[in-house]
């Protein structure tokens, strides 16, 4: 899996530490990236008795509720129940042609002596209870964006790619060809837990109970972060989260596998990647991308590089073998090198090696120290 990067002081950090940045979701470019339109299912008559029963500041029995609810009750609980919350339900000192009961008493009495075949007193209950429903329903589809929100804001979430050459990826994320992208094993944690986004042309399906339960369940919060529209299907994200955002984590040192530079990197930003990392992990291979020839595309060629005391002592090994005690010339020492080493290459490490004393240098002519 891969991680396109700009090269710059925030990602040499990074590297430095071998972290990764979780973001958060808030922060994303696309405007729909998590925060798409929904289709929310209807909250389960399950899920409203446990909230209304919380919420209400009358003792309601959840069983009776629920079975009212689905006007599965019985005719004596549900002469029990409105016993209890007859006036919750019915205006008993409303006097107008709409009254339909003189009294409560008058209610209980009509609901006893009522068939239990055709009881409309329990429909029109039920109705009431679902009317309710609704209009908990609606305040919910109204502030879903404050609900995802405030979820949201506490996860933290790092993208990659299964791609790494891919041109609008390497444009975007990669400072414009100028960047690097980084791969890393996905057999070793975090990244074993990686989610694949799924990109749909419709909006997805959100279950009503899942926005309502406090704990708000991790698993279901990254369903909800792993959907985008199918025009960003050319990315082919991976995604891994975290319960905090706007932090930086520590992935173990051998997790990073390879660095690829882009076609357009400068040399002396490929020089400090490759000396940051070739002193953590020297396992890590560097590429280079180049052009297709003739399609429009990119591929990587694997490069080698030494660090400054690597290249010189091997520069030293080189002198002992061929001039020992003598003294030589750059030049005599560029045709033994060549094309290890660019001529401008070649004399810095000379002049370095000289001031580190390991060389003298009199006209223009070296010899080795020690």
């Amino acid at each position: 899996m891969f991680k396109y990067s700009s090269i710059n002081s925030y990602s040499l950090r990074n590297l430095q530490k071998n972290q990764i940045y979780f973001n958060n979701p808030l922060n994303f470019n696309d405007p729909f990236d998590t925060f798409h339109p929904a289709e929310l299912t209807e909250t389960s008559n399950e899920k409203f008795v446990e909230i209304f029963s919380k919420t209400s500041k009358r003792n309601f029995d959840k069983k009776s509720l629920l079975e009212l609810l689905n006007r599965t009750i019985s005719k004596d609980n549900l002469y029990k129940f409105c016993e209890e919350h007859a006036e919750y339900m019915f205006d008993f000192n409303q006097k107008d042609e709409n009254q339909i009961f003189d009294s409560k008493e008058d209610f209980l009495k009509q609901l006893n002596d009522t068939d239990e075949s055709n009881n409309n007193s329990l429909n029109n209950i039920s109705r009431f209870f679902q009317f309710i429903k609704q209009k908990l329903d609606t305040r919910i589809r109204e502030n879903l964006y404050e609900i995802r929100k405030e979820s949201f804001s506490k996860i933290g979430v790092s993208c990659f790619s299964k791609n790494n050459s891919n041109l609008l990826m390497w444009s975007h994320y990669a400072d414009s060809h100028k960047g690097m992208c980084l791969e890393f094993d996905s057999q070793v944690l975090p990244f074993s837990k990686c989610n694949e986004v799924t990109y749909k042309s419709k909006i997805p399906n959100i279950n009503m109970d899942s926005l309502l339960n406090e704990d708000f369940d991790l698993e279901f919060i990254k369903k909800l972060l792993s959907f985008k529209s199918i025009d960003w299907k050319h990315e082919e994200e991976l995604r891994i989260f975290h319960q905090e955002s706007n932090k930086s984590y520590v992935y173990p040192n051998n997790s990073l596998k390879a660095i690829y530079f882009g076609i357009r990197s400068d040399q002396s930003d490929i020089e400090i990647v490759c000396s940051i990392i070739k002193a953590q992990n020297s396992n890590v291979k560097f590429y280079r991308m180049e052009k297709e020839e003739l399609t429009f595309g990119i591929k990587p060629r694997q490069f080698s590089y030494d660090t400054t005391l690597e290249v010189q002592t091997r520069l030293v090994v080189l002198i002992d073998k061929y001039f020992n005690k003598r003294k030589f010339t750059q030049q005599e020492l560029y045709e033994k090198t060549n094309p290890l080493l660019t001529e401008i290459a070649l004399k810095a490490h000379l002049d370095d090696l000289t001031y580190k004393g390991i060389l003298s240098k009199s006209q223009e002519k070296y010899k080795l120290n020690i």
